[in-house]
């Protein structure tokens, strides 16, 4: 491993990585909402596809694909706008979500779905430009560049499996404290409204 990173340039990336990826964000707070208002086993499917689809994403950066589209305005504006334009449609599901601890009750709303944990990150313009950073910063051998990117794929699939099941965990803690539903919808409204924040930092 001292061929491909020194123990403490490792510690550095694992640390990197972690941080940026437990912090509360647009992901983390989606998560959070799906388990407290639906249960972490139809949460599931959602979890496995965000471990699944950031270290691909990262991947694909290092491909050079996100340095293309940093290099290419128009195409970034694009999908900002598409990604923007998505986070809110996510932040409106989560507002109007209908809990009920009634389990025969039928629910109008459905948890997110595998296909929407897999999709949001590749519409992430931040996500882009966070890995295509984390890329020139610590991919420094141009002789082990693929061994470099290998590691740093692998700390971002380690990082979200615990970035995911903190959260997850944060979803059951509260789905046992709070039990009126009337909480449950103002804290939607609250996580959709955070959501919506989240944006901020995409558009600018």
């Amino acid at each position: 491993m001292n061929d491909i990173y020194t123990l403490s340039i490792l510690i550095s990336i694992a640390t990197f990585i972690l941080t940026t990826h437990i912090t509360p964000g647009p992901t983390n707070i989606i998560l959070l909402s799906s388990v407290l208002n639906f249960g972490y086993k139809k949460s599931l499917p959602f979890m496995l596809a965000n471990i699944i689809s950031y270290p691909v994403l990262m991947g694909f950066t290092a491909l050079g694909i996100g340095m293309f589209l940093i290099e290419h305005p128009t195409l970034m504006s694009l999908l900002k706008t598409v990604g923007v334009i998505y986070l809110t449609y996510m932040a409106y599901k989560i507002a109007t979500s209908t809990h009920s601890y009634n389990t025969s009750e039928t629910q109008t709303n459905k948890p997110f779905t595998f296909w929407q944990g897999l999709i949001y990150p590749w519409l992430n313009p931040k996500a882009w430009i966070v890995y295509t950073s984390t890329i020139s910063i610590y991919v420094s051998s141009s002789h082990n560049s693929l061994s470099q990117i290998g590691v740093i794929v692998f700390c971002i699939f380690i990082a979200m499996i615990i970035t995911t099941y903190a959260w997850s965990f944060g979803g059951v803690l509260l789905k046992k404290l709070i039990k009126e539903e009337s909480f449950i919808k103002r804290l939607n409204i609250a996580m959709a409204s955070l959501l919506i924040a989240s944006i901020i930092p995409i558009l600018f």
